[in-house]
C-alpha cells in the first residue's frame, strides 16, 4: 500500500534531522579582537576625572555581561527542553506508524475483497491518490463496501492521521530545537563580546585608580553615615536588606556575588539568594522584578536603580540612605540618595 513507504520516508528524514540538531547543541566561541586602550592621563588630577567615566563605563559593560549570562542560561534551558521534546515526538510517530502497519493486514483484506467483488477499476483509480489519507478517504466513500469493511477503512484512516500528526509534532520539535540552539549560540557569542569589552574598561579604571593620591582614595570611600531610627518591615525586601547589612565594608569587585566581595547587582543577588529567592544577575533585569514604587513612597528594602539604561542598583535603607556596593576601590556602604546620579526608579518585592 502507498502509505507505508510514504511514512517510512518521513520517519527517516526526521531521524537524520534530529541527529543534526544534536550535533548543533555544542556551542563554539568566535574570536574577537580586544578594543584598544586609550592613552593614560598625564596627571593624577586628570586620572581622577577620567576615573568617574571609566568607572561608569566598566560597570555598565559588566552589567551587560551579566545580562548576557542570564540570556545564555535561558536560551540553553530552551534548547534543552526543545531537544528533549524531539525523542518523545519521534517515538510517538513511530508508535503510530507501527499501529498503522499492524492494521495493514485488515486493510489489505478489504482491498482483496474489493478486487474479488469486481471493483478493480475503482481501486486502481484510488491507488493513484496523492497521499495515504486521500486514498483511505476515497475508499470509504465507495458504496460497494460493506459496513464492516468501511469500519476497517475508517480505523485505518484514523491511524494514518494519528501518524501524520505525530510526525508533524516531531518535525516541529526538531525545528524548535534548531531555533533554540541558534539563539543559545548567539547568546554565547554576546557574552564573549561583553566580557572582553568589560575587561578592557575595568583594567583602564583600575590603572586610573592607581594614579590617585592616598587622600583622593580615602575621600572616595568616606561613609555617608547610617540611617537613624529606621524600623525594618517584615517584607521580603526588608529581609534581604538585613542580609545585605551583614556585608558592610566588603570590597567592591566587578562580577562578584559574595560572600566576601560584591558588585552592585551581585550584592542584591546574594542577599535574596540567602532567602531562597533567585534574582536575575544583572541590575537591568532586576529592575523588572517586583512592582514599581514612587520615590515619595520608598520603604526600607526597596530596590533603587540608576542610569538609563539601568546599570547600578542598591537597597533603600531608610532616611534617604542607600546600601550598595559602590564602585571599584570602594566597599559595601551607605550612600546619600540625594548625592547619587541618574535616579531611574524603584521596585518592591
Amino acid at each position: 500500500m502507498a502509505s507505508s513507504g510514504y511514512l517510512r520516508a518521513v520517519a527517516g528524514a526526521l531521524s537524520a534531522t534530529a541527529m543534526a540538531v544534536t550535533a548543533c547543541i555544542v556551542l563554539s566561541t568566535p574570536a574577537y579582537g580586544d578594543p584598544p586602550a586609550p592613552a593614560p592621563p598625564p596627571t593624577a588630577s586628570d586620572a581622577a576625572k577620567q576615573l568617574a567615566v571609566a568607572q561608569h563605563d566598566a560597570e555598565a559593560l559588566t552589567e551587560q555581561w551579566h545580562a548576557a549570562q542570564d540570556d545564555l542560561q535561558a536560551r540553553q534551558d530552551d534548547a534543552g527542553r526543545a531537544q528533549a521534546a524531539v525523542a518523545p515526538a519521534r517515538r510517538a510517530a513511530a508508535q503510530a506508524d507501527a499501529a498503522r502497519e499492524r492494521f495493514q493486514v485488515q486493510v489489505d483484506q478489504v482491498a482483496t475483497e474489493a478486487m474479488e467483488g469486481g471493483h478493480l477499476d475503482q481501486l486502481n483509480a484510488l491507488v493513484l491518490s496523492d497521499s495515504p489519507s486521500d486514498f483511505l478517504d476515497q475508499m470509504t466513500t465507495l458504496d460497494s463496501f460493506t459496513a464492516d469493511q468501511k469500519d476497517v477503512l475508517d480505523h485505518a484512516r484514523e491511524l494514518v492521521a494519528a501518524t501524520q500528526r505525530a510526525q508533524a509534532a516531531a518535525t516541529d520539535a526538531v525545528a524548535a530545537a534548531q531555533q533554540a540552539t541558534a539563539l543559545a549560540r548567539g547568546a554565547f557569542q554576546e557574552i564573549d563580546v561583553r566580557k572582553r569589552a568589560a575587561d578592557v574598561r575595568i583594567d583602564q579604571a583600575e590603572q586610573l585608580l592607581g594614579r590617585l593620591s592616598p587622600s583622593e582614595r580615602a575621600s572616595r570611600i568616606a561613609s555617608d553615615g547610617v540611617p537613624i531610627g529606621v524600623t525594618l518591615g517584615r517584607g521580603v525586601g526588608a529581609q534581604a536588606l538585613k542580609m545585605a547589612m551583614t556585608r558592610m565594608d566588603k570590597p567592591y569587585v566587578w562580577g562578584a556575588t559574595g560572600p566576601g566581595t560584591f558588585d552592585c547587582s551581585g550584592l542584591v543577588y546574594w542577599a535574596f539568594k540567602r532567602l531562597g529567592i533567585t534574582m536575575p544577575r544583572s541590575s537591568s533585569a532586576q529592575s523588572r522584578v517586583g512592582r514599581p514604587v514612587s520615590r515619595a513612597n520608598l520603604q526600607p528594602g526597596d530596590l533603587i536603580f540608576f542610569y538609563h539604561p539601568v546599570s547600578h542598583v542598591g537597597f533603600y535603607a531608610g532616611n534617604g540612605k542607600v546600601l550598595n556596593a559602590v564602585q571599584t576601590g570602594d566597599v559595601v556602604r551607605y550612600t546619600d540618595l540625594s548625592r547619587m546620579k541618574s535616579y531611574a526608579g524603584a521596585r518592591r518585592l
